[in-house]
């Protein structure tokens, strides 16, 4: 027992004289503790990691302030460039009414917060932290302490801890109170079968595309391989190609082992032999269009993967490939063994037809011979490299220009109303990413670095928001943890309702996209996972991710502004 004890204060000790280490035992934990289900419920990342953080606290241990700054500002900016390509995009004529939705939404959800903590005589981190659980937006813990910090009051370390208090209390029902009344009284309120609606939904989704399909020639490259026939012997290359070629793409491939060991391109003129093997490359769309009888006996050979190469992303910019339509560059600019199997523009991949005109911007997808892809790239566009390496001169001059552009205040009064560098920061990710979309060769940022900066990033500003104010949470939970529970409890509730009101009588949305818009700009995951598992179907998602982009940032914007109505 007594060895016990000393251990565990040698590692208290040991903890206080190395904080680092202190942060990264929390994230270990806390993370641990984020994996924990309650039925569907899911404790989550965030949460589990301000627990940790605040059991931690109450050893007395501290970790420095600027930590937590460092590492929410890269969160920030990640969240911003992963946002930014969908929110620029929804800003345009097809997307307005669900951007407008959204920032409906999110007004409502923040005047209601205000009203809420006017009338329960909240302060300025209490109204705070109860905007960050009701609403589910993590960062406006970070974004509203940022602006706490600047404020000459008294009590400002008092107000500071209240932001984690009333997000912690609040959050869980933000979650599931959410999830529940979008999957339960949602599809009440509509008059709807969930299920039955989103099949409907499908339906007139792939009608839609079928009808807009005709000539669509997007889709991966298949190969088939087939002996060539003896009709077809003594016959050329051009008279095999004219009953395949009629309207489609289609590229042709020979081996014959007696003439050369490998596929070749073969010339129009070459005159086809017995034994040849004929391999055919085509858009998997395009499979009913091509006549496959006649050609000969269609056979299985590992020797096919030879042509099959990783798709090629090509960035168009000012080569000769921009202007030209589709069938231009197909038929100008590529040779046969290569086909072009997507369009990305913006960021997305498109459907496309022959005539579509391909812009500097866009980004073509190419397949075929590595041999052959290679022989065209100079005339198509610039090889956009995969790469596991972040372009950190971009990322961390993204930053600092945000930083420079969140620093100018408004004052009004003795309140000076600014983005602060935090919200400077956010708008330059915006950016960056929407740059990044439009010229690819630019500023990457792979996947799994934007996740780690999404993810650790907020995760190890939560846990030193935890471990400083340990002692200052516990003693906020216990004066105001039941009236923060209620708060929390009315805002999520009638913030939900609204949204499904208004998508309603106003919007005039179709009931499944209602649903998945008002889990999108509540910024409400959990929500989203609940009504495709209860529907059976993704047409949810429809809705959400224009109204989710909108309200990860605005949401964010709020945590500053909520400040000035509690000061």
């Amino acid at each position: 027992m007594y060895d016990g004890v000393n251990n565990m204060l040698w590692l208290i000790e040991v903890l206080r004289t190395y904080p680092e280490l202190t942060l990264f035992l929390t994230l270990a934990f806390g993370y641990q503790v984020g994996k924990t289900r309650f039925g569907s419920f899911k404790v989550g990342t965030v949460p589990g990691v301000l627990m940790t953080g605040v059991l931690v606290g109450q050893f007395g241990i501290t970790v420095d302030n600027t930590v937590k700054s460092i590492f929410f500002l890269l969160f920030l900016f990640a969240l911003g460039y992963n946002a930014g390509p969908q929110f620029f995009k929804s800003l345009k004529k097809e997307g307005f009414s669900q951007v407008l939705f959204a920032c409906i939404v999110c007004l409502f959800g923040f005047i209601f917060t205000i009203t809420i903590g006017k009338l329960m005589n909240f302060n300025a981190g209490q109204a705070s932290g109860l905007l960050a659980g009701a609403l589910t937006q993590s960062s406006v813990i970070g974004v509203a302490q940022d602006a706490l910090s600047r404020l000459d009051v008294s009590n400002q370390k008092m107000m500071m801890d209240f932001v984690p208090v009333g997000y912690a209390v609040t959050y869980i029902f933000g979650t599931i109170g959410c999830t529940f009344i979008l999957t339960t009284f949602g599809p009440k309120i509509l008059k709807i079968d969930l299920e039955k609606a989103c099949l409907e939904l499908d339906q007139q989704a792939k009608m839609e595309e079928k009808s807009a399909g005709d000539g669509v020639q997007t889709g991966e490259v298949s190969y088939r391989l087939y002996e060539v026939d003896e009709k077809w012997v003594g016959k050329t290359v051009a008279d095999l190609e004219l009953p395949l070629d009629e309207g489609i793409d289609v590229s042709l491939y020979i081996m014959n082992p007696k003439r050369h060991h490998s596929f070749i391109f073969p010339a129009k003129e070459m005159v086809l032999a017995a034994n040849d093997c004929l391999a055919i490359a085509f858009k998997g769309k395009d499979a009913v269009k091509v006549e496959w009888r006649g050609l000969g006996k269609e056979i299985f050979d590992h020797r096919l993967e030879e042509l099959k190469s990783d798709p090629v992303e090509v960035y168009i910019g000012q080569s000769d490939s921009c202007g030209k339509t589709m069938g231009e560059i197909q038929k100008e600019v590529l040779q046969k063994g290569v086909l072009v199997s997507k369009l990305k523009r913006h960021g997305e991949f498109i459907h496309y037809h022959q005539g579509i005109v391909v812009g500097k911007q866009d980004v073509l997808c190419l397949e075929g011979p590595t041999s052959c892809v290679e022989s065209v790239l100079p005339f198509v566009g610039k090889k956009i490299v995969k790469t596991d390496e972040t372009d950190v001169t971009f990322m961390g001059l993204g930053i600092v220009l945000g930083g420079l552009i969140g620093i100018p205040a408004l004052m009004i009064g003795k309140i000076g109303i600014t983005l602060s560098t935090s919200g400077g920061v956010l708008i330059m990710g915006l950016l960056c990413g929407y740059l990044h979309s439009r010229k690819p060769t630019m500023g990457q940022i792979p996947p799994a670095a934007t996740w780690f900066l999404s993810n650790v990033g907020l995760a190890v500003f939560v846990a030193v928001v935890g471990i400083n104010s340990g002692p200052g949470f516990i003693e906020g939970l216990q004066s105001s943890g039941l009236i923060f529970f209620l708060a929390g409890l009315i805002v999520t509730a009638v913030s939900s309702l609204f949204g499904i009101l208004l998508g309603k009588y106003v919007f005039k949305f179709s009931p499944p996209v209602i649903l998945g818009a008002t889990a999108g700009a509540l910024t409400t995951t959990a929500a989203l996972g609940g009504l495709c598992e209860k529907a059976n179907s993704n047409a949810p998602v429809l809705g959400y991710t224009i109204p989710y982009a909108i309200g990860n940032i605005l949401l964010t914007v709020w945590g500053s502004l909520i400040i000035m109505f509690f000061s």
